[in-house]
Parts: C-alpha cells; structure tokens; sequence
C-alpha cells in the first residue's frame, strides 16, 4: 500500500523523444510539514509506476498553484525563481542507466542547500 500523506498528484506531460522512446514529468503537491523521509519512502514505494520510458521526473511543489510544467523540454527542469521557490523536491528516474535520486529542499530549491538521496 502506497503511503502518500501529504501528497497529491496534479498532472503528467509525456514528451516523445527523437529515439521513439519518451521522458515524462509528473506534477504533485505536497504539505508543508513533509520531512526527507516522507517523500524517501514516498518516491521508493511509487519507483515500480515509473520503470517506463527514459526519464521519469516527479516534481514536488509547496503549492498547487504554483505547479507548472517547464518552459524548456522536460529535462532541462526548471530555470525561473519563482518556480524554484514553490519547488520541495525533485526525483529523477534515468530508466536507461539505472540512476534514482531524490533532490530535497529544506525550504525550496531556490534558497536551500540540496540533499540528495538514492533511491533503490
């Protein structure tokens, strides 16, 4: 069972590549009182529903409203200060290489130091 206190999923945008595989990014909301280890187990029990497609990219935001897809392709992530300021976490999935991290944010991405976290 998927624990997801203080998670909710917005929305998800494929982009197909030029090698016919695909990356996509996915959108959430997360509560203000998460904590590291909350969206570790959080992104380590989702990891089998993202095992397709390139990159896999869960972005967490402070706010709903603030949660937006990038201007730039899915990979290039995100460049303007006040995404950065709504954004608490990012996980990356390489389903190519095998690379799974999780970037958190103390406060947001934006003014704090990250804290990278494996994800097996």
């Amino acid at each position: 069972m998927k624990t997801n206190i203080g998670i909710s999923k917005i929305d998800t945008k494929k982009e197909i590549r030029s090698d016919g595989n695909f990356n996509q990014i996915t959108l959430f909301k997360v509560d203000d009182t998460i904590n590291l280890e909350e969206l570790k187990n959080y992104c380590s029990e989702v990891k089998p529903d993202y095992q397709h497609g390139y990159f896999q990219i869960l972005v967490f935001f402070k706010k709903a409203d603030a949660a937006r897809f990038p201007d730039n392709p899915v990979t290039g992530m995100y460049l303007e200060d006040e995404d950065l300021k709504n954004i608490k976490a990012t996980y990356t999935i390489n389903n190519i290489n095998g690379y799974s991290k999780l970037d958190y944010y103390e406060k947001n991405s934006l003014e704090s130091l990250t804290q990278s976290i494996e994800i097996n």
